[in-house]
């Protein structure tokens, strides 16, 4: 410590108004917090034990700063949502919608992507809010259960199985659409494929839900979607479902958001209006 005139200089204060601030300190604290005795001025043991507190309190006041900085740049910077195929074409609409609503001069972007991606571009904060149909690996950002959602098997409305309870052994000699490559739903149907053992079953690589649905309608085959992407055609009778037994495992809707910075105020709107939708989707 050189004393309480250098440090005066530092503060832009006299010699004695330093003094006696750190008088009053001491009297508030009810002990002795700098050696006097010497001709140098130095800490006692707890003047340093209130130095190592007190830089820990600037440092958490930095942070503090730092987050209502980040906060601030909402109103100026897009908003980048990212997410999987299967989610972002049915859930994120709606949710838009009211985001749009609450919000009309927000600005926003939608990176889809696979689920190694997101969470790679959640870990370094380019994507704040992601949504995923499945578990992320690892990494520096934070997850939440928001719906689960029934996977179908569909085929064209004309089929002969449409809207019938099914076993496995009548799907044979079906063309069955499989999603690209890296995609959740493909490995569920390709797991599907094995434990109904189904020799020799025809398969077919396309791109997107709305690439299988569009394949299914024309007659190329039968796939797997979730329930939500496929509600206006099978209520206006342009696909139907196939009944199979056991039924497909459940789609589990994720939200996950960044921990690698602090979330804009846009974020945490966004994360706020998708646990309504859920909510109203669970009701519904």
């Amino acid at each position: 410590m050189r004393g309480f005139s250098a440090a005066g200089q530092v503060l832009f204060l006299s010699q004695s108004s330093v003094s006696k601030q750190v008088q009053n300190l001491e009297i508030a604290l009810r002990t002795q917090l700098v050696d006097r005795s010497g001709p140098k001025i130095r800490p006692t043991l707890a003047g340093e034990v209130l130095l190592a507190q007190s830089k820990e309190v600037l440092a958490l006041a930095d942070q503090a700063v730092a987050a209502v900085q980040a906060a601030a740049l909402l109103r100026s910077e897009p908003l980048v949502i990212g997410s999987t195929s299967t989610v972002g074409g049915h859930f994120l609409p709606l949710v838009l919608q009211e985001l749009r609503r609450r919000e009309p001069a927000v600005r926003f972007g939608l990176t889809v992507s696979t689920a190694g991606q997101l969470a790679e571009a959640l870990e370094e904060g380019r994507t704040g809010i992601g949504l995923s149909a499945s578990t992320l690996p690892p990494g520096r950002h934070r997850s939440e259960r928001l719906a689960d959602d029934d996977m179908l098997l569909v085929c064209p409305a004309d089929h002969p199985l449409a809207g019938r309870d099914v076993r496995p052994a009548d799907l044979t000699g079906e063309t069955f659409l499989l999603r690209e490559c890296g995609s959740q739903t493909r490995r569920q149907l390709t797991d599907l494929l094995h434990s109904w053992d189904i020799a020799g079953a025809r398969t077919l690589d396309l791109w997107g839900t709305e690439g299988i649905k569009e394949a299914v309608r024309i007659g190329l085959g039968v796939g797997l979607v979730p329930r939500g992407s496929v509600r206006l055609e099978l209520r206006h009778g342009v696909l139907a479902e196939l009944g199979i037994r056991p039924a497909p495992e459940r789609r589990t809707v994720m939200a996950n958001w960044t921990l690698a910075r602090p979330l804009t105020a846009y974020e945490q709107l966004l994360l706020t209006i998708l646990r309504e939708a859920a909510r109203t989707t669970a009701a519904a």
